[in-house]
């Protein structure tokens, strides 16, 4: 009877958390039909995203829920090829012009295309980057915290949500046995998770910039793995926004199929953290491991 009762508050609990989500998406839509509201086309800080296939249809949630943001910011959509140059549907039309811009990707990059063509057009100009994924609705206060934090660590990558590297034995314990990071203190351990939103620092993008596009060849699916790789090796720590991970929700019907089925649950992120850390780059987390214990 026990596992009954728990396993009938969990479904309760999710029926209520799709169908809160279902009344957030409302004002999301009717917003894409109505709303006058625009972004700017230049700024210091940039949002980017990508969406690819029928996610493309129901991006307009994502995207509105930043375009009603407190604070305002550029907002790029990057596509690949086939996507930028088949029909967009009449919701993405109508944020176009309200200030969306639209860019094809030059590559097939999977995931890294939501940072890699806009970090090569912003480098060496100072501009922050802040990545979103096309999937959850953003609060009105995102960006806004973002920059608070941002402007008080401007050598930090900041995320809403980061994992903390576990080590044993001198050896990286596997992906699902890293824990929540539990402090806003800023840490190379620290390992920031891209679905609550990411901002990267003008020195960080530099960097990963100059290192090319080898990603394709050591991360192909897990964008994060090699993002935190750079971060660890350029010295950029990661500093969750508030001590504890935030948790935004996210649009029904567009998990199907996502990243975190074959990256978390097949093992797919540990293969590729096997090809991306380096010796050398488990010594610096062993060191801060040693330092901050």
């Amino acid at each position: 009877m026990g596992k009954n009762n728990v396993w009938i508050g969990y479904a309760v609990g999710q029926f209520a958390s799709f169908f809160l989500t279902l009344l957030r998406m409302i004002p999301l839509a009717l917003a894409n039909r109505l709303s006058r509201s625009r972004v700017p086309r230049e700024g210091e800080v940039i949002i980017s995203l990508t969406s690819h296939g029928n996610r493309i249809n129901r991006v307009h949630y994502t995207l509105e829920s930043i375009f009603r943001g407190h604070e305002k910011a550029p907002v790029v959509l990057w596509l690949d090829r086939a996507d930028y140059e088949a029909e967009w549907p009449v919701t993405l039309r109508r944020l176009v012009t309200r200030g969306l811009q639209v860019r094809c990707s030059d590559g097939d990059y999977g995931p890294h295309t939501k940072y890699w063509g806009q970090f090569r057009e912003v480098a060496g100009s100072g501009t922050r980057v802040v990545t979103v994924d096309d999937d959850m609705i953003y609060p009105e206060w995102f960006l806004q915290r973002l920059l608070f934090i941002g402007d008080l660590r401007l050598d930090a990558v900041i995320a809403y949500r980061a994992h903390r590297i576990e080590l044993r034995e001198g050896k990286m314990l596997p992906y699902t046995k890293w824990t929540a990071a539990d402090t806003c203190a800023a840490s190379v351990l620290h390992f920031a998770t891209g679905v609550s939103g990411v901002m990267y620092p003008a020195s960080f993008i530099d960097y990963v910039v100059a290192q090319g596009d080898v990603f394709t060849g050591l991360s192909p699916r897990a964008d994060d793995v090699w993002l935190h790789a750079c971060a660890l090796r350029s010295g950029h720590p990661i500093r969750q926004v508030y001590a504890q991970p935030r948790h935004f929700a996210v649009v029904p019907t567009t998990q199907v199929g996502a990243l975190v089925v074959g990256n978390t649950l097949m093992g797919g992120n540990d293969e590729q953290i096997r090809r991306v850390y380096t010796q050398e780059d488990m010594d610096l987390l062993l060191g801060a491991h040693d330092r901050e214990d």
